[in-house]
């Protein structure tokens, strides 16, 4: 297939104060093989004196813009409504792709496969420095696994048709703010989109103290309010709690060693203490 016959994937960004890791998404996704991308940076109101508009004026390729904070959610929505592609995904922008490759590994399942709606492959996680760690979490998932495991495929690792998306009015739950991904891949699932797994790497995630999921856990309102929107996800579209329980301690072990261990790759042995004993007191 020529280049310019090649399907458009639209890649959706939102950033808030940010500039510290949003170099390496951008150089990230201009190192892409697949020649065919559009990438769509809003600036979700950063507060940083410019930083990140700077950043974003130094890379004429990316379509960005800039306006008043109205949250991750929100800012999601607008960029897929804004996209002009043929298969559309969003990746943070603390985050990058595993390899050159990545968006053409999926973008060639989608464009060859019609029968399928969404191609995703595995994330590769790693430390605040960007470093892999030597173990990777489980993630052979099988799709239906959403109803019991709201982060069984992360949002940074797949691709989906756009077209579809915006006619079943499949976009983000505004009304959430910290599991509204998930909410998103769940709502995909029972709509009964056919899911294709790559089996690659596809996104890079990037543990670190600035993740607002990090930063929820760290405070105790905080983490009722996400943990307070995870049951509300779960009764609006029903699971079995038996299942969902032992799926939950399967995967939060699985999250915990991996979060060990780059503890002790950064800090030590007295690092990996303190993340372990952090985790104890709050049981």
């Amino acid at each position: 297939m020529h280049a310019t016959t090649l399907p458009l994937v639209s890649i959706v960004t939102p950033t808030f104060n940010s500039a510290r890791y949003l170099e390496v998404l951008l150089q990230s996704v201009e190192n892409q093989d697949y020649p065919r991308i559009e990438h769509i940076v809003i600036d979700d109101g950063s507060t940083d004196d410019g930083a990140t508009v700077a950043l974003l004026g130094r890379h004429p390729n990316v379509r960005w813009w800039s306006r008043a904070n109205r949250g991750q959610y929100p800012t999601l929505n607008e960029g897929f409504r804004a996209a002009t592609g043929d298969f559309v995904t969003t990746i943070s922008s603390d985050d990058a792709y595993a390899d050159a490759g990545a968006v053409r590994a999926l973008a060639e399942v989608l464009a060859t496969h019609p029968e399928y709606d969404i191609a995703h492959g595995y994330t590769q996680h790693t430390d605040q420095n960007g470093t892999v760690f030597p173990i990777q979490p489980y993630q052979r998932y099988p799709p239906w696994m959403a109803r019991y495991n709201l982060g069984c495929i992360l949002h940074c690792s797949m691709l989906v048709r756009r077209a579809k998306l915006i006619a079943d009015n499949l976009l983000f739950d505004e009304s959430l703010r910290y599991v509204g991904d998930a909410d998103w891949l769940l709502r995909l699932y029972l709509k009964n989109y056919k899911f294709k797994r790559v089996e690659r790497y596809i996104g890079a995630y990037r543990h670190h103290d600035d993740q607002v999921t990090t930063m929820a856990t760290a405070s105790q309102a905080s983490n009722d309010a996400r943990l307070a929107e995870r049951a509300r996800v779960y009764r609006k579209y029903g699971s079995n709690a038996t299942i969902r329980s032992l799926v939950y301690a399967y995967d939060t072990f699985q999250q915990r060693r991996t979060k060990v261990i780059g503890a002790w790759r950064h800090g030590g042995g007295l690092h990996a203490a303190k993340v372990t004993a952090d985790w104890i007191r709050k049981r």
